[in-house]
This record gives C-alpha cells, sequence and structure tokens, in this order.
C-alpha cells in the first residue's frame, strides 16, 4: 500500500509601494492525498516441455481526496506582514475552501497458455467498481481475449533463411473510461453573496451542471495484426488493423438556459474508428557505422453511429466580437466534431461583403444554410525516427507529420476581420481588400459594419511536416585521457521544432484550443501559443 500526500501553496501580495496601490495579500493551499493498494498473485507451471501455463489475479484500490482553502484582504498600513496576517487588511475578501474525493476498485483475472512458443492465447477478465458513476451503475464489465499463431516455427518456413519471425495476431477487448468529474452524477449546490436591501447575504444555488444518471463509458476493439523480420531481425515490420467501437459516449451537452442549467453530462452515443497502423523497422551496421531507422504511418476514420435519440450535439458556443455561433456538431454518419457552419460563394457582393449559398433556397440566409464545411481529424498521420552513428559522432534526428486534416481558425477571424477597435491586423489585409477597383481580393471590404458568418472562409488545411527535433553528438574518448574518475563526456547540439512545412497561415497547425481528444470542439485555433524553436549546446560530463 502506497500513501502520496502533495501539499502546495501560494502567496500572492501587491506592495503599498505600487503606484496607486493600498496593498493586497493572498494564500491559498491544497492537499491532495493519493492511497494506492496494489495486491497481484501469479501461478506459472509448465506441462511436458510444451505446455506453459500462466494465471495472475489481481485487486487494486485507488482513492485520491482533494482539500483547498484560502483567503484575501485589501488596505494595509504597512507591507511589513506581507501574506502572514490576512486580518490586518481593512477589507476582507470571502474566504475560500474546497473538498473533493473519488475512489476506484479494480478486480482482474488473466490466463496465459502457449504450446511449444508456436500457439499463444490469453483471456482476461476485469472488473471496474468507480464512486463517480450513478447507483446501479458503478461497476463495469471488462472481457478481453487474444490469439497469436508464429508460423516461423513451422517446419516449412524454416527453410526461408531469409525470414527471422512471421506471427499473425487476433484479438478482442473491452475496457472503460471515468471521464467525469467526481460529483457529475449529484445534484450539486454552489454558494455565493448577494444583496437584498441592506444586508449580504449567503445562497445556495443549483450548479450550472445538470446531474446526469451515467454508466461506464465502453470501448471494445478488434485487432487483428502481423508481426515479421527479416535477416536475422534486421528488418521488421508490424500490420495492425482495428475497429474499435466506443459506446455510451460520455461528454458534454449544452441546454436551453431556460431550464435553469447551461450543460450536463450524458452517454450520448456510438462512435466508430477504423484504421490501419503500420511500423517499419530498420537496423544498418558495418564496422564502425551504425543505423536505426524506425517510421510509422496511422490511417484512421471514425464515424457517429449512433446518438441519444437520434438528435445532432452542437459544440460550444463562442462570441469573437464580430461573429458568435457554435462550429462544431455531432450528427449520426458523420466524423466526430465536424465543422458545421455556412458556405460561401467566390466572390463578393457589390458592397465587399460575403455571400453564401443558400442550400434551403429560402431566398435569404438563414440557419437552414448551414451544412457540413471541414473535418478536424487526419487522413492519417506519420513519424520518422533516425539514430545514425559513426565512431565517436552521433547523429539522430525525428520528424513527425499530419494530413488532411482541418483547421477552424478564430484567430485569422480576429485578426482579418474585426475592424471596430482599431486593432492591429495583417498587412495582406490593407493590400488585398475589397475595393471597387479590386473585386476579386482576398478580404472583404474593411468596415466595422462587416459581420462574418461562421463559414469556410474560416477552415484551412492542417497538414504539415514538422522537425521536431535533431541532435550532432560528439563522445569525447575519455579512456584515452588517462584519468580513472572521468568515464565519459558528450559534446552537443540540438535543436527542437526548427522547420515545419505547412500552408496554414496562422502560428502553428498543431493545435486544439478548445478541447481534449474526447471534446465535441475539435480543430479549434484561438491564439494557441505556438511551439518553441529553440537550439542547445551543451557538454554531458560523468565521473
Amino acid at each position: 500500500m502506497i500513501y502520496q500526500f502533495v501539499h502546495i501553496s501560494s502567496r500572492i501580495i501587491t506592495t503599498l509601494l505600487y503606484p496607486g496601490s493600498s496593498g493586497s495579500a493572498s494564500i491559498s493551499s491544497t492537499n491532495g492525498l493519493t492511497l494506492n493498494s496494489d495486491n497481484i498473485i501469479t501461478y506459472n507451471k509448465t506441462f511436458n516441455e510444451d505446455h506453459n501455463l500462466t494465471a495472475t489475479a489481481a485487486y487494486t484500490y485507488e482513492e485520491y481526496t482533494y482539500k483547498s482553502v484560502g483567503a484575501s484582504g485589501t488596505g494595509f498600513l504597512s507591507d511589513a506582514y506581507e501574506s502572514y496576517n490576512i486580518g490586518a487588511a481593512s477589507t476582507l475578501g470571502t474566504p475560500s475552501s474546497g473538498y473533493s474525493d473519488w475512489s476506484l476498485m479494480s478486480l482482474l483475472g488473466r490466463i496465459n497458455y502457449s504450446y511449444k512458443g508456436k500457439y499463444m492465447a490469453t483471456v482476461s477478465f476485469r472488473a471496474d467498481g468507480s464512486s463517480r458513476y450513478s447507483k446501479g451503475n458503478k461497476w463495469g464489465y471488462f472481457p478481453s481475449g487474444a490469439i497469436a499463431y508464429r508460423i516461423s516455427e513451422e517446419d516449412f518456413l524454416k527453410e526461408l533463411s531469409f525470414i527471422s519471425d512471421l506471427k499473425i495476431r487476433g484479438s478482442y477487448g473491452e475496457s472503460g473510461s471515468t471521464a467525469i468529474s467526481p460529483y457529475a452524477t449529484l445534484d450539486m449546490l454552489s454558494s455565493g453573496k448577494t444583496v437584498f436591501g441592506d444586508e449580504l447575504y449567503s445562497y445556495f444555488a443549483s450548479s450550472t451542471t445538470y446531474p446526469g444518471d451515467l454508466k461506464w463509458e465502453t470501448t471494445a476493439q478488434t485487432d487483428i495484426g502481423l508481426d515479421i523480420s527479416f535477416f536475422d531481425q534486421k528488418l521488421r515490420l508490424t500490420a495492425d488493423y482495428y475497429i474499435k467501437n466506443t459506446r455510451d459516449l460520455l461528454n458534454s451537452v449544452q441546454l436551453a438556459r431556460s431550464t435553469g442549467y447551461t450543460s450536463t453530462i450524458k452517454n450520448i452515443g456510438k462512435i466508430q474508428n477504423k484504421g490501419l497502423e503500420l511500423q517499419l523497422d530498420a537496423n544498418i551496421f558495418n564496422n564502425d557505422f551504425k543505423w536505426d531507422i524506425s517510421t510509422n504511418i496511422a490511417f484512421n476514420k471514425n464515424k457517429i453511429k449512433r446518438l441519444y435519440e437520434g438528435q445532432d450535439i452542437t459544440g460550444s458556443s463562442y462570441y469573437l466580437g464580430v461573429v458568435g455561433d457554435y462550429v462544431n456538431l455531432l450528427r449520426e454518419g458523420h466524423p466526430l466534431g465536424a465543422f458545421y457552419g455556412y458556405e460561401t460563394e467566390d466572390g463578393f457582393t457589390d458592397e465587399g461583403t460575403y455571400t453564401y449559398k443558400d442550400h434551403d433556397n429560402s431566398g435569404d440566409v438563414s440557419v437552414g444554410d448551414k451544412t457540413f464545411i471541414g473535418d478536424p481529424n487526419p487522413d492519417f498521420i506519420y513519424g520518422f525516427t533516425s539514430n545514425m552513428s559513426y565512431k565517436n559522432f552521433e547523429l539522430s534526428l525525428f520528424i513527425q507529420g499530419s494530413y488532411g486534416n482541418d483547421i477552424f481558425s478564430f484567430s485569422m477571424i480576429n485578426q482579418t476581420q474585426d475592424y471596430g477597435f482599431a486593432l492591429n491586423t495583417l498587412k495582406e489585409v490593407l493590400y488585398n481588400h475589397w475595393t471597387p477597383e479590386n473585386p476579386d481580393a482576398k478580404y472583404p471590404y474593411i468596415s466595422s459594419s462587416t459581420h462574418p458568418l461562421m463559414s469556410d472562409r474560416f477552415v484551412y488545411d492542417g497538414s504539415y511536416l514538422r522537425l521536431k527535433n535533431i541532435e550532432l553528438a560528439y563522445n569525447i574518448p575519455t579512456d584515452k585521457i588517462g584519468i580513472r574518475w572521468f568515464k565519459r563526456s558528450r559534446v552537443f547540439v540540438s535543436g527542437q521544432n526548427l522547420l515545419t512545412i505547412t500552408s496554414y497561415p496562422w502560428w502553428d497547425p498543431d493545435v486544439n484550443s478548445q478541447g481534449g481528444d474526447s471534446s465535441i470542439n475539435q480543430g479549434i485555433d484561438y491564439y494557441t501559443y505556438p511551439t518553441a524553436k529553440s537550439i542547445t549546446v551543451g557538454v554531458r560530463l560523468g565521473f
């Protein structure tokens, strides 16, 4: 059993020396206590030299408790106390405190069987119980199994000496997710202060999130794979084709404000991912020269198979000054987080504003004209790693990339369309905006009354290739120096994110500003801080 305690405290002080300051101070303290208990028992037995059996049973328990407290005040006679006498403030802030607790219990059983290292099978079952879920749904049950056949152990294949190993395999398994807050299924109250008459009162009100009756989000995956290597393991290929179905998908859903809530968490339906993953590794060496290469590529397509009552689910609404609307939409038969908005026509109106396609033939622009205008999901992602050495010199690099994904750029909306507050904009807007003499311009007429819609004009190709890391190093042969306590020395120069090839016009194509992997709000760039370029020169010494 393992206990882990984390304490974080912070102090913020505004000195009286600051111009116009009457002095302020705040202090906060948070404590996190984690309890882990892992209990595993394993049985291993070989029968008749050919049969190997391994059985494993496990029980695990995890609990996390979070506590916080804070206090603040303004108006101090002196800086002497700093933040250690908040009571000396002439105006005290409202004290704050918080508490959160969750636990997870798991039971696991697994059996592995192997016959002559040629036929392999495994079966497992686990039960997970989480305090986060609703009463009656706290436990989830997840079976899995896999089989493999090492064909290279067959006599007819051993004659092919250039094949080192060949194995085919298949598996099916289910797993659960607890990606919700500890109290998402409870009707929570939030406290506050309000003035009634001449008095200050405390109040309690329902939280802005409606409690949901939730059960485990479950992912079931079927995988068929191939492992093959050649020339004494110098060349290796791994291929996997998978189908992954996630049911009872957990996600935030917006509610009409007339309900008294702004959102809720629901098990909204089922989503399917299909994909192919390939990895190729090679080792090349000759005397003092050695080269290790690894490259991979992953194709994935996702589709929403079913939604709660078949209803569309919109992403978050955003207000950007000149435009306000949602961007992402979940709809059966379409990819997760697809962009939904208006489709523009080529050119501008006679006044230099955007024109939009009238899909519902209503004669004007309305909500019925919205359509799917982009997909934030890439067609494939890829990577390449190279580690090369010759005698004492080493050169390594890592390249990664994405292809086929779209980005909805809030950054470009604000920076090229908002003219109402004398904001800075791009130089190309000045030289390439609509005028009667330049009707084929890239940007509309510059006017504070121009209000574009969330449209395909702000959807950009997010494909990129990036040199993530490159390093050149020299290992000084310390054994020739003659100093016994001087074991190793390495001089190196490295660069991070030095080169990015992309057509995306803003700072960085590798962005997802508004949500994690499971969020509806995908592929949005809202002034995301760009990945920094850096060059490092250093020496590593060992004694």
